[in-house]
């Protein structure tokens, strides 16, 4: 016991940094709640499934959801215990890379060892998805212990590979990349990494066995709406690799130090070391980066890069006096946890706050939903996470195939012309609006975002059956939470007939409006306006109507207002302005008109709104009478 004790206590600060900097961090990331999704339904009875009757995995943590599923099943707040889970798996990523770092470098030279440890500790990328309610902390922790065991060409290795197959299925290129990298140092048949992997593959059979048995496939429904390669994939992973470096450039001169000793030095786990996290980097690049920007792909190499930066500096200073190596190592381990924490905060943390108030406004908007709905409603949107949790027992269809097969499996052609910044880019909008859900929703708002919502303005189908419902945020009672809302039976060709072109000065009027910046605005309103067809889109003209009220030209903005209402009577905001305006004018007779509307169109909201609106126009008269 004392012997563990000496060994580990130089490194317990660097784990209690680690706890309050994921403290500070805490938050559960939304596309945790798809497995979480899948675990209720499993402990209500439903099967492992999004949807109700719906076999599709569309989850890529098999063994996380079992373990979730495991310990729901015993009464316990799996939720929670998921994210206490994370952190402990996190907390394991410092003492293997510590432990890492003594094999290589030698229990003599341990304080060299002790500065891999630190840096992991300070590493906030870590700090920030441990313990985020995914199976990212405990897949780090998995390929990193496999590395430490194989270069200590430990049996316990195949039980690792095989819960790092279990946990993701990178875990199978984990076992891969062992095989190689023995082969290749080796020059012969590399037995001990095949006798692994074959092991880990007999335990994962059963695994295996029940995912052809009930959902019909080996790989999940992810795989197939993720996967693709064309150019734009590879540059998105080297931007990504690139961002990752520029946040953590002690990492890349570590990596490159680190290298550079393997013709020099020669030690077998150092090339061990380097041949893995290079390979490893070159398959980040293949898959186009992550979806979610912070550095999350670069974790299972995170304590293997720590302890290369442990073994440049051993390099630089392990032949000093050991006074002056111990001098040197304290100042330069000080300013290389500086630079580690120091480079991405700002990065994280603003990622970290994004991410908190988009979950909180997908949780609020489908409570609100829930609450102004009582039928069993269906929604179709392009970020299924908490969102989908809160509305269990709804249908919910993911727009960009995530849960859904044939969307995954059967997109539509991409789209020439249509700019994104989406990873996503797969969608089956003739298939979406052939099932015709009652509600669809945009990540943004009434912003088309995502390639699969912008594709949906290209069919008339849509831009006519569909209309915006709003509730008011909570926090923000200027805000609008927007859905869309079937409002008459879809039908049609199915084809679209609306140009791309459209639908991209739509979006950007629409950032110009975001931006405060109306005039702008209405030079991309006008421009959509003149490459699209007729009908035009009610919501192009009123987006223009309102950055013209906006701009102080009401004599614009009420003809069109009154032009809207005209075609279509379901467009409430446009009711809601003209209420005001009515008001503001004295007109009683308008102003009922519009108020018999809104309290159709949003009942929930009318009654606070009208108080508002009343004492608003109360303000305006004074103000102008002053």
């Amino acid at each position: 016991m004392k012997r563990y004790l000496v060994t580990f206590l130089p490194i317990i600060p660097a784990v209690l940094i680690f706890a309050w900097l994921a403290d500070d961090l805490n938050f559960i990331q939304d596309d945790a709640f798809i497995s979480y999704r899948y675990v209720e339904n499993f402990l209500q009875g439903h099967g492992l499934v999004y949807n109700i009757g719906e076999r599709i995995e569309g989850f890529t943590n098999f063994g996380w959801v079992v373990l979730l599923i495991a310990l729901g099943g015993f009464g316990l707040d799996y939720i929670m215990l998921s994210q206490l889970i994370g952190f402990l798996c996190g907390v394991g990523v410092i003492v293997v890379t510590y432990l890492l770092a003594l094999w290589i470098i030698h229990d003599r030279s341990r304080w060299f060892a002790v500065v891999a440890a630190y840096l992991v500790g300070t590493t906030l990328s870590l700090a920030y998805w441990a313990p985020a309610g995914l199976e990212t902390g405990a897949f780090a922790f998995l390929t990193l212990l496999s590395l430490y065991l194989f270069v200590k060409h430990s049996w316990m290795l195949p039980a690792i590979l095989a819960l790092a197959v279990w946990t993701r299925p990178e875990g199978a290129l984990i076992a891969g990349l062992l095989v190689v990298i023995e082969a290749v140092q080796d020059r012969k048949f590399p037995r001990y990494s095949i006798f692994c992997l074959l092991i880990a593959l007999v335990v994962s059979l059963p695994f295996v066995a029940f995912k052809i048995a009930y959902y019909g496939s080996v790989l999940p429904n992810p795989f197939y709406a993720k996967t693709g390669f064309h150019l734009e994939l590879l540059t998105s992973g080297i931007e990504y690799v690139l961002r990752f470096f520029g946040h953590y450039p002690v990492f890349l001169i570590g990596l490159g130090f680190a290298t550079a000793l393997c013709f020099i030095d020669g030690r077998r786990e150092l090339k061990t070391i380097c041949a893995f996290v290079l390979t490893y980097i070159a398959y980040i690049v293949l898959a186009g980066g992550d979806v979610l920007k912070v550095h999350r792909f670069f974790l299972p190499v995170i304590g293997m890069m720590a302890v290369m930066v442990a073994v440049g500096l051993h390099h630089l200073y392990g032949k000093l006096s050991h006074r002056t190596a111990m001098l040197s190592l304290g100042v330069t381990s000080i300013l290389l946890c500086a630079a580690t924490y120091y480079f991405p905060a700002q990065f994280v943390r603003q990622y970290n706050q994004l991410e908190i108030a988009f979950t909180n406004k997908m949780a609020t908007q489908a409570r609100l939903l829930r609450q102004s709905d009582k039928s069993d409603f269906s929604v179709a949107v392009a970020t299924i996470g908490l969102f989908g949790y809160e509305l269990l027992g709804h249908r919910i269809i993911d727009l960009v195939g995530l849960t859904d097969s044939t969307i995954a499996r059967h997109p539509e052609e991409p789209i020439e012309g249509m700019e994104t910044t989406w990873k996503e880019r797969r969608h089956n909008s003739r298939y979406l609006l052939q099932t015709a859900p009652d509600y669809v929703m945009f990540s943004t708002g009434i912003k088309p975002s995502a390639p699969a919502e912008r594709a949906l303005l290209l069919y008339p189908e849509f831009l006519e059956s569909y209309r915006a419902v709003g509730w008011r945020s909570p926090w923000n009672r200027r805000l609008t939470l927007y859905a869309f809302k079937k409002v008459k039976d879809v039908t049609g060709d199915f084809v679209p007939t609306y140009p791309v072109a459209w639908v991209q000065h739509y979006k950007k009027g629409l950032d110009y409006y975001a931006a405060r910046d109306p005039a702008k605005a209405l030079e991309e309103f006008d421009k959509a306006l003149a490459v699209s067809p007729r009908p035009y889109y009610l919501y192009l003209l009123y987006n223009r109507a309102y950055n013209y009220i906006l701009l102080q030209q009401h004599q614009k903005a009420i003809p069109l207002l009154n032009d809207i209402l005209k075609q279509d009577s379901l467009v409430f905001e446009a009711h809601r302005d003209l209420y005001l305006f009515a008001l503001y004018q004295d007109d009683t007779a308008r102003a009922v008109v519009h108020e018999r509307w809104l309290e159709r169109l949003i009942p929930w909201d009318w009654p606070e709104m009208k108080g508002e609106f009343h004492e608003r126009v109360k303000r305006m008269r004074q103000s102008a009478g002053g």
